[in-house]
């Protein structure tokens, strides 16, 4: 168990009992002997280095590691896209639950990246990558499906002088910058474009989207634990 793990949702004063060869609690944290001292994390007791490393983790990162926290959480994003996207396209099922373990992948990257430490721009890098990694899967799925079933090849209708018929005009190539512009929008609004034909299984792929989400959002917020302390070890204890 790490620092800032501990989601403490009730005080537990009650230290860990004493062996008869050390008389100092055991630390919830490092489960070592907390030593001359201790302190409480929301009644828990923990030892004087861990209740450092929680105030540390309670701290702001610096604006530096959020370069850190991108690059991190866009590698978890694009593994976890990745890892959507080969289970859809080996299985030919769509696991929503995959959503949540890619919050999952990026919200402990950026969490990493930030030494532990995380706040509002971590959090908000966190679900929009998560989003999008959920999102962009479908683009390699569409595009496997579209080169395994092809369309069939138009045949163009001949006039009575044995001269094809005239035909529009095609319009030019679209740039790399523009298809990649449309790809990322078309992503963005999939989950919403399944309402209709899906129904009740889009509302579901919506939810568990937002679990995911969730899950990214609290792994890179702000630990609130109240440290009290220091105690001082004594026969009471």
């Amino acid at each position: 168990m790490s620092p800032q793990d501990l989601q403490f949702q009730r005080a537990e004063p009650v230290a860990p009992e004493p062996s008869p060869d050390d008389p100092s609690p055991r630390c919830v944290v490092c489960k070592h002997p907390t030593g001359d001292t201790y302190f409480h994390a929301q009644g828990a007791v923990v030892c004087p280095a861990c209740a450092e490393r929680i105030r540390t983790g309670q701290q702001a990162p610096p604006a530096v590691s959020l370069m850190r926290a991108a690059l991190y959480g866009g590698g978890a994003a694009l593994a976890g896209c990745t890892l959507y996207a080969l289970v859809a396209i080996v299985l030919n099922v769509e696991i929503g639950l995959i959503a949540i373990l890619v919050g999952y992948m990026v919200g402990k990257a950026i969490r990493h990246a930030g030494q532990g430490r995380g706040g509002r721009p971590q959090q908000i890098l966190a679900v929009i990558l998560t989003y999008f990694a959920i999102t962009t899967s479908y683009i390699p799925v569409y595009i496997y499906h579209a080169v395994k079933a092809p369309r069939p090849a138009v045949v163009q209708p001949q006039t009575g002088t044995g001269s094809p018929a005239p035909t529009i005009a095609e319009k030019g190539p679209t740039s790399i910058g523009g298809a990649i512009v449309v790809l990322l929008l078309l992503a963005a609004i999939a989950p919403f474009l399944s309402l209709g034909s899906s129904g009740i299984s889009g509302l579901i792929s919506l939810f568990i989207i937002f679990i995911g989400l969730q899950r990214a959002w609290r792994l890179t917020g702000r630990s609130d634990i109240l440290i009290m302390g220091p105690y001082p070890v004594g026969p009471g204890q």
